[in-house]
């Protein structure tokens, strides 16, 4: 979100609602209310509750009538006494006095979606997709236009030319005769160069000499036809790519052998090797040699095995790879080279003439479409352009749906490996990532959203099985109690026998009427409103379904474990022939340390339009959850937690969850997922 100018004078808002109401609250941890849309402090139910954590925890509750909840624990007291057994009549009178005022639990609301996600991204777009949009890019004074101008520049805009009538040599920037001038690319490394004070000096003389040897009378060098006006230093990085594509030749020059390592570790190495026509190299006096990719890779690239299969790929044409990841590796061949510049600020990497987002620049030559460079913004920001204007692909679309390995990575939308083993083509968006933000969120179009429950288990309306018994036992309490009340009028006109009789009836019923009203509510869970509701710590499938309708009679399964929904889950394999969960999952969960300091809290999260419960670690109660693609046959959910003064959202954890229920999901409004936090 754009910072709000600070007025000293008065007191500032901390957030904005999506109708840019201001509130004012402290640090701690807050959700949208999804009745209200306001920001609220979080409130989470926990088994342990922890007084150090920046949320409120309360032990676990149930929103169950009370009635029910009553009729469970008298009956587990008559079948199983305890020492709690004395309060049995205390209780009973309770029960009876719930089931004359049911108005006292609450009300249960039937629903057929999850409660919605009220709130929206309120800020500005730092980069947009569409042209329509005002972006905070443009600040800086980027020629969008200019852009569309030279997508299909194939010629650098500078090329040192000999004359060979003066014997001199000139930069030359006519584009017409640019155009016609065949030219050898020059590369070599920046410390080799800077070994000697005249190394700039040197440099240059020796590339003249060898094109002058090679047969050429032209030349391109960044130290001679990169210009530091940082509007014109953009337009070169732009087309960087085209020079190497368009040169004759790719000349390395080196002063020994031992330069080779320092060249191929510099950023742009990559896109040289791999965009030339043909690669030659020249080491101190000797003459100039050609060079193969796979000999340059065995050479100059420290990371030779984990580079050969982009070299066989993309420029022997060997063993072919999918579009994607041959994008991917070559990104993450980019982002093994160093690069100071990324861990500039924006101030220091306009004053020294730099861009943080390099590697970016060096890899978008492999892409169909670029982006012209920026100053200002980060990787991740840059990053986004990139994958927005080629996006055919959808890369950032796909990202946002992965869990990373590498939980360092969980608050940023860009992933590496998925903790599920899927691959980038796995996944299937649903979202369209329509801009990012200042902080490096991913804005998306169309996602459908849940919100998640955390402060206690609400009152869920819910069908079982059809049953005449059940029926009959959910009625009898009430018989016994008209029984009761009859029994009064043969006592009061002196029949003792009469009103005796059905008084000692209707208290034995009353009696038993616990019993009976725990069977009338037992059963299997034919259908249920949808809800998210999210515990700290772990509960069994059991409690989690005693929590939500009260505790049954028999061995109906009303909440299940997932086979595969989360980095937790078992299933039960080759012991069963049916797809389901293993018990076992929550044996582990239950076993594992609390909390862990790379992976967070552990936590319970119950589904009850699927009857299904997950376990998950997380550093912060996620209280979103949003439908953002599908693999494998299941939906990819994004569990998110709220960061209301930014109006974004983190990733906090990605399930496996049934595609079906995105159905019963609001759609939302624009959300910015994975910026830093």
């Amino acid at each position: 979100m754009n910072p709000v100018p600070i007025n000293t004078d008065e007191k500032q808002p901390h957030c904005y609602s999506s109708q840019l109401k201001p509130f004012y609250h402290g640090k701690i941890q807050r959700y949208t209310s999804s009745s209200t849309g306001k920001c609220r402090r979080l409130t989470v139910q926990s088994v342990n509750p922890s007084l150090t954590n920046d949320w409120i925890e309360q032990d676990v509750r149930s929103s169950a009538p009370p009635s029910t909840r009553l009729a469970a624990w008298l009956t587990r007291a008559m079948f199983n006494p305890s020492r709690e057994t004395f309060m049995w009549l205390f209780v009973w009178f309770g029960y009876i006095i719930a089931l004359l005022l049911p108005s006292l639990g609450e009300p249960r609301v039937f629903t057929y979606h999850y409660n919605p996600y009220l709130m929206r991204f309120v800020g500005q777009l730092w980069a947009a997709r569409s042209p329509r949009e005002y972006s905070l890019r443009s600040r800086t004074g980027e020629d969008d236009g200019l852009v569309r101008r030279v997508t299909h520049a194939l010629y650098p805009r500078f090329l040192v030319v000999y004359d060979g009538q003066t014997r001199t040599w000139t930069t030359v920037n006519v584009e017409a005769v640019v155009r016609r001038q065949p030219y050898v690319a020059i590369t070599y490394s920046y410390h080799d160069m800077m070994k000697s004070e005249n190394g700039v000096e040197v440099l240059i003389q020796r590339s003249r000499d060898a094109t002058l040897d090679q047969g050429f009378d032209a030349y391109w060098l960044d130290l001679e036809c990169l210009l530091e006006d940082p509007a014109q230093k953009a337009q070169d990085l732009y087309r960087m790519a085209d020079v190497y594509r368009q040169a004759s030749f790719t000349l390395i020059i080196l002063s020994d052998e031992s330069a080779w390592p320092t060249w191929g570790g510099r950023i742009w190495t990559l896109p040289e090797g791999l965009l030339s026509r043909e690669l030659r190299y020249k080491v101190g006096n000797n003459a100039v040699t050609p060079i193969t990719l796979t000999q340059l890779a065995s050479l100059a690239y420290s990371h030779h095995d984990e580079e050969s299969q982009i070299i066989n790929s993309f420029g022997l044409g060997k063993d072919p790879l999918e579009r994607l990841d041959r994008y991917l590796q070559l990104k993450e061949a980019i982002w093994r080279r160093y690069s100071s510049a990324s861990q500039l600020t924006a101030e220091e990497a306009i004053s020294q003439g730099r861009y943080r987002a390099e590697k970016v620049y060096a890899l978008m030559g492999f892409f169909e479409h670029r982006i012209l460079p920026n100053a200002e913004e980060t990787e991740l920001q840059a990053l986004a352009r990139l994958f927005m204007a080629n996006d055919n692909d959808r890369i950032a679309d796909r990202m946002i749906s992965m869990l990373p390995k590498d939980e360092k990575e969980i608050n940023q939308w860009y992933t590496k490996e998925d903790k599920y083993g899927a691959k980038l083509w796995d996944i299937e968006p649903t979202v369209q990532v329509i801009g990012i933000t200042s902080n490096g969120s991913l804005v998306l179009n169309g996602c459908r959203a849940g919100a998640i429950r955390w402060k206690d288990f609400p009152s869920v309306d819910y069908a079982t099985r059809r049953s005449i018994r059940r029926l009959l036992a959910l009625t009898e309490p009430y018989f016994a109690l008209m029984l009761f009340i009859a029994s009064y009028g043969p006592l009061s006109l002196g029949v003792a026998a009469g009103g005796g009789g059905l008084l000692a009836l209707s208290l034995i019923l009353l009696i038993f009427a616990p019993i009976l009203t725990t069977y009338g509510h037992s059963g299997r869970i034919v259908l249920a409103c949808p809800w998210l509701i999210g515990v700290k710590g772990v509960l069994s499938a059991q409690q989690a379904s005693d929590y939500l309708y009260g505790s049954q009679i028999g061995n109906s399964r009303r909440t299940l474990y997932t086979p595969s929904g989360s980095p937790l889950a078992r299933p039960k394999g080759s012991d069963s022939k049916f797809r389901d969960g293993h018990v076992s999952q929550y044996e582990a969960a239950l076993a594992a340390p609390p909390f862990d300091p790379i992976e967070g809290h552990m936590f319970t999260l119950v589904d009850t339009m699927s009857s299904t419960i997950y376990y998950f670690r997380a550093h912060r109660p996620p209280t979103v959850c949003l439908f953002t693609g599908a693999e494998g046959g299941q939906g990819r959910f994004v569990l998110c937690s709220e960061e209301c003064s930014s109006s974004e959202l983190r990733r906090e954890t990605v399930l496996r969850m049934p595609s079906f229920i995105s159905n019963y999901m609001h759609t939302s409004d624009w959300v910015a997922l994975g910026g830093k936090p």
